[in-house]
């Protein structure tokens, strides 16, 4: 594609067959659409789904911001101490330090689109994420380490 103007990001088209899938619990994978070869690791763009009654663990971003829109579905969505039903159409933001938390309280699959906000590391998570997910070992200290992230119980 013609650049109209100098850019140092990519152009991304992706197709819903060709993502690549990372699991971040036994129910709940996502896929990246724009990684940080195409944003210049200033933001990762990526697409969610949260099967019935899976959930995203309660977490918080040491260094970045994270924004999701609901796309399809019902989740019960904790972020700090406040706790909401949100469905298609609604949006979150959670700035980097706030905890957040989200279950499928629905009969069917929820799917998301998330930004993260700068994303140099996110592609790095998700597999390390996965990979961990698949082997039933999880190594938290390492995941707060290397990506920031802290999970809390």
């Amino acid at each position: 594609m013609e650049n109209l103007i100098k850019t140092n990001k990519k152009t991304v088209i992706k197709k819903a067959s060709d993502a690549k899938k990372y699991w971040m619990t036994e129910n709940e994978f996502i896929g990246i659409i724009a990684g940080k070869e195409a944003t210049n690791s200033e933001y990762v763009i990526s697409d969610g789904i949260i099967e019935p009654d899976g959930f995203v663990p309660n977490h918080y971003h040491k260094w970045e911001d994270q924004t999701f829109h609901i796309v399809e579905g019902d989740l019960e969505v904790k972020i700090g101490n406040e706790t909401v039903l949100v469905s298609a159409g609604d949006s979150i933001h959670c700035p980097k330090g706030v905890s957040h938390y989200m279950k499928n309280t629905g009969d069917k699959d929820a799917k998301l689109i998330s930004y993260i906000f700068p994303g140099d590391w996110a592609e790095d998570f998700f597999a390390e994420t996965s990979k961990q997910v698949k082997s039933g070992k999880f190594d938290f200290a390492l995941i707060e380490e290397k990506f920031g992230v802290v999970y809390i119980e």
